[in-house]
């Protein structure tokens, strides 16, 4: 089907899709660029449109024939109705419409990433994407983090959205229900401040691990819920890292030492 008028009603809606209101309105999210839309056909999320610039250049001939298998419309659209719809600067000229059902449940695995308050986009896209390769499953997005579905998010993530688990609600109240399926696990925090370090700690049993923001830091109530602070230790005079890479080194350290598990089930 073919769309010129960036007043239809589908360019409108899809174009929605860039304001959080939006995302939510229609749970659904935008992802862009050759890369994404392949991730996105070839994941288990419900894809409800595949859109093509028309005077994009070389058609996408491999991911509409990815679309037609799964039975997902394809739009191709003109200059002006794609720019309308499009988040980048230099757009690739393919984008999908991906379903997002709203809230998305919680499962509380037994190894788990907590944002709370982390804003900055790229933080929370690098992070979603370091959780994934580190045998995370599901990312709690505190209510004051970056929308996880927020474009420069899912670019960051580098298709990682597609396969994580990400509820948001309070930081809190997610990890109070977190303990209800996990009463011998923990809440860990990294803190510059701290004593032990995170080679020192024991990450082999169920673990909540907690991001804050780098400028306002953690939450006094997710604070006061954390069971142990840890530190990352570093040479002088460098005192900090930069949120998304303290988290990595984090959640790479808790990867090594359960030896390389998922924790998406229970602690071996």
């Amino acid at each position: 089907m073919f769309i010129e008028s960036t007043h239809n009603p589908k360019v409108r809606q899809w174009a929605s899709l860039k304001t959080r209101k939006g995302r939510r309105e229609h749970s659904a999210f935008l992802a862009e660029g050759r890369r994404l839309v392949g991730e996105a056909l070839a994941s288990a999320r419900s894809v409800r449109a595949l859109l093509w610039d028309v005077a994009a250049g070389e058609e996408p001939v491999e991911l509409k024939r990815l679309a037609e298998a799964r039975g997902v419309p394809i739009y191709d659209l003109s200059p002006q109705a794609f720019a309308a719809v499009s988040d980048t600067v230099t757009p690739q000229g393919v984008a999908v419409v991906v379903e997002h059902p709203m809230p998305s449940a919680a499962s509380f695995p037994a190894f788990t990433l907590v944002l709370d308050g982390l804003r900055d986009p790229g933080n929370v896209g690098t992070l979603l994407r370091t959780a994934e390769a580190f045998g995370v499953s599901e990312v709690c997005c505190g209510a004051d983090a970056a929308d996880p579905l927020a474009p420069k998010v899912v670019r960051a993530s580098m298709g990682a959205v597609f396969r994580l688990s990400l509820p948001e609600q309070p930081s809190r109240l997610y990890l109070h229900a977190w303990r209800g399926h996990w009463p011998d696990g923990q809440v860990v925090v990294c803190d510059a401040a701290a004593e032990q370090t995170c080679a020192e700690s024991d990450f082999t049993r169920p673990t909540a691990i907690v991001v804050g923001s780098e400028a306002w830091g953690l939450s006094e109530d997710v604070r006061a819920a954390a069971d142990r602070f840890v530190r990352i230790p570093m040479d002088p005079p460098v005192e900090s890292l930069n949120a998304a890479v303290a988290g990595s080194v984090m959640l790479y350290e808790a990867y090594r030492q359960r030896g390389g598990r998922s924790g998406a089930g229970g602690v071996e």
